[in-house]
């Protein structure tokens, strides 16, 4: 009895010690998403976690693993997971339940869905009704959030440009109506050259029809948000929607439109006069008189102002997925201005976090000599590095 005790022990002393220790998603406020890219910039491991504040050095060690970049979205306090691309995607939405009180992701739950069809957000209608826009199927699945089951569908590939699906993006709703952009694409991810164009469909939330679809083409803008940004679409103190456009990402030199449109309150129509191509307007800060080839993120902070990041064309290096050529600014709508934020270095294109809480603009940058936050006062423009990540941030989201 003695000797099978002893064995027991020690099997379970082994078991105890060989058993991995599972990341939780640590306990706090502020939920960050970072990724470890590969040398190539176009692969790696994402972690996703909760900390207390954004101060000081923040490694991954309690973080859950992501795929490479998956977009994450949050609705109230539902935290949703959505897959990547590839043949190692797992092929569902998880969502997780944040706790107030004790500031912990628990219960994670999962909903399937067809592989490498690119859902990428959700957005809610009543508090059990929502919709994901699926970017390369074409359609809108309409869930219900507390079951995450799929309850209807929305078809939106009869209004797409030669191929199969226009790529819903990111939407809002307002007075009942869900107006989603459409970013158009062609097989390279790009706009296509013959459509240089902003089309938004708009659907009645009541009959999940689409009443029609609108479109900006005066301005030749393209590429109405991107489709894992929530900012990129957005309404300020009068409702009017502004929706900004990346164009090509500064990748074509022939073709550098980007900037923002809008849907004035009241209105289901665009109105051309408040159009913006911002790729004339020099950088105010910048000796070398750099202008915005692309709005890469961006965030509304009030007042007309917009906090953003700009591709700079001239810096998009040999690799654009790795070179330093994101610029952190503020764009002021009225003025139509848009001036360098001094003490955020140059990122590379995969940090381009932008969020606005308790009066601080937040900056998500990977620069040359440092990775992590950094804040920005509005009201005396300064900035400061006040956090350290491992790799790339690419995501925050403050709980309130």
């Amino acid at each position: 009895m003695f000797l099978a005790a002893c064995i027991a022990a020690v099997v379970m002393t082994g078991c105890k010690k060989d058993t991995p220790n599972v990341p939780d998603g640590g306990k706090g406020k502020f939920l960050i998403e970072t990724t470890v890219k590969n040398p190539e910039g176009m692969s790696g491991s994402s972690f996703l976690q909760l900390v207390p504040d954004i101060s000081g050095s923040i490694d991954n060690s309690n973080a859950i693993p992501l795929g490479f970049s998956s977009p994450v979205m949050v609705v109230d306090n539902s935290v949703f997971i959505f897959p990547t691309m590839g043949k190692d995607a797992d092929n569902n939405i998880k969502r997780y339940t944040y706790n107030l009180s004790a500031q912990k992701l628990t219960g994670m739950v999962k909903m399937d869905v067809p592989a490498n069809t690119m859902p990428i957000n959700i957005i809610k209608v009543t508090n059990r009704k929502a919709y994901v826009p699926f970017y390369t199927l074409g359609v809108v699945w309409i869930v219900d959030i507390e079951t995450m089951q799929k309850t209807g569908e929305i078809d939106l590939k009869p209004y797409s440009h030669k191929d199969s699906s226009p790529e819903p993006a990111f939407g809002i709703v307002r007075d009942g109506l869900y107006y989603l952009p459409l970013d158009q694409i062609n097989e390279n991810f790009m706009p296509y050259e013959d459509y240089r164009q902003v089309d938004v469909a708009v659907i009645d939330t009541k009959t999940d029809k689409v009443q029609k679809i609108i479109s900006e083409k005066t301005s030749k803008l393209s590429f109405p948000t991107r489709p894992m940004l929530r900012n990129m679409i957005f309404t300020d103190e009068h409702n009017d929607i502004y929706i900004a456009c990346a164009g090509n990402f500064g990748l074509n030199p022939t073709y550098l439109n980007n900037g923002f449109v809008c849907i004035p309150a009241g209105s289901t129509e665009f109105d051309v006069s408040k159009s913006w191509d911002i790729k004339d307007n020099v950088i105010i800060g910048t000796d070398e008189n750099y202008k915005p080839a692309s709005i890469f993120n961006c965030k509304y902070i009030g007042n007309g102002k917009v906090a953003a990041y700009v591709n700079i064309m001239e810096l998009n290096g040999e690799n654009p997925y790795t070179s330093k050529n994101s610029m952190a600014v503020i764009i002021d709508m009225k003025a139509k201005t848009i001036t360098r934020v001094k003490g955020v270095p140059l990122s590379d294109s995969h940090s381009v976090v932008v969020e606005f809480y308790n009066g601080q603009v937040f900056f998500g940058a990977y620069g040359d000599k440092q990775a992590g936050f950094f804040t920005y006062n509005p009201a005396d423009s300064e900035a400061k590095h006040v956090c350290t990540t491992t790799g790339n941030p690419i995501d925050l989201y403050i709980f309130k």
